[in-house]
C-alpha cells in the first residue's frame, strides 16, 4: 500500500523548493514593479503582464497546489495498490514537475529585474524536453492507474497493452524530448511547427499504438476460442 508518511520523508527536495518559491516572494514584494511579464508568444515577445502578486505568487501556489494533487490521487485511484509497485517512478515524476515550476519562477523574477526578455522562450523548451527524455526512461516502468501515463481506454482495459503501450510510449517521449530541445533553437515560426508536431508524436502516436495492440490481442483471444483454446 502506497504510504503517504514516507513519502513525504522522500519529498523533502520538494518541499523545500516550494517553501523557497514563496520566501523569495513575500522578500521581494517590496521590490519588485507592480507590473510582471507572464506570457510570451511563439516569437518570443511578451504578449501579457500580471500583477505584482499574480507574477510572484502565482507559480508557487500551482506549485502547491500540484504537489497537494499528487499526494492525494495514489488514495483516489481504484488502482491504489500499484503506486509501491512505481513509487520511485512517481517521486521523480514530482521532483521534475516541481522543479520545472521552479526554474520557471526563478527565470520569470531574472526577466522582471531586467534580464533578456526572451529568457522564457530560450530556456522553456530545453526544460520542457528534458522533462520528456526523462519520463521516457522511467514511462515502461509505470504499472496500471487512472492517473500516471498513458491512459487510454485500451491500456486501462488491458495490462498487456499497458505494458507495451508505455515501452513504445517510451521511445516516442524520448524522440519527442529531443525535439522539443531542438525546436528551442530554431526560428520562431519553425520552432511552433516542431513544437506542434512533437506532442501529436506523443499523444497521438501512443494513442493509436495503444488502439492498434489493443486490437491484435482481441483478435488472437477470438481465433483461440473459436479453436477452443481457453489459456
Amino acid at each position: 500500500m502506497y504510504n503517504l508518511k514516507s513519502s513525504i520523508k522522500k519529498d523533502i527536495g520538494i518541499i523545500i523548493l516550494i517553501i523557497l518559491m514563496f520566501i523569495i516572494g513575500i522578500f521581494s514584494y517590496p521590490y519588485f514593479p507592480e507590473k510582471i511579464p507572464m506570457h510570451w508568444n511563439f516569437k518570443g515577445e511578451i504578449d501579457r503582464y500580471g500583477s505584482k502578486f499574480e507574477g510572484l505568487f502565482g507559480i508557487p501556489l500551482m506549485s502547491l497546489g500540484f504537489y497537494l494533487l499528487f499526494l492525494v490521487l495514489p488514495y483516489l485511484d481504484p488502482k491504489k495498490e500499484n503506486y509501491q509497485k512505481f513509487e520511485k517512478v512517481y517521486q521523480i515524476i514530482k521532483y521534475a514537475y516541481i522543479f520545472l515550476l521552479f526554474i520557471l519562477q526563478m527565470t520569470i523574477l531574472i526577466v522582471t529585474l531586467g534580464g533578456p526578455k526572451d529568457l522564457i522562450p530560450k530556456i522553456t523548451p530545453t526544460l520542457v524536453g528534458v522533462i520528456f527524455i526523462i519520463l521516457g526512461n522511467y514511462m515502461p516502468r509505470i504499472k496500471p492507474n487512472w492517473f500516471v501515463g498513458i491512459r487510454t481506454p485500451w491500456t486501462l482495459s488491458n495490462e498487456e497493452v499497458w505494458k507495451r503501450t508505455h515501452r513504445f510510449g517510451g521511445y516516442i517521449f524520448i524522440i519527442g524530448g529531443i525535439l522539443i530541445i531542438l525546436a528551442g533553437i530554431l526560428p520562431p515560426l519553425i520552432n511552433l511547427i516542431v513544437l506542434i508536431l512533437s506532442i501529436l508524436l506523443m499523444a497521438f502516436g501512443t494513442i493509436l499504438y495503444s488502439f492498434i495492440i489493443y486490437k491484435k490481442l482481441e483478435r488472437k483471444r477470438k481465433e483461440k476460442r473459436e479453436n477452443g483454446i481457453f489459456n
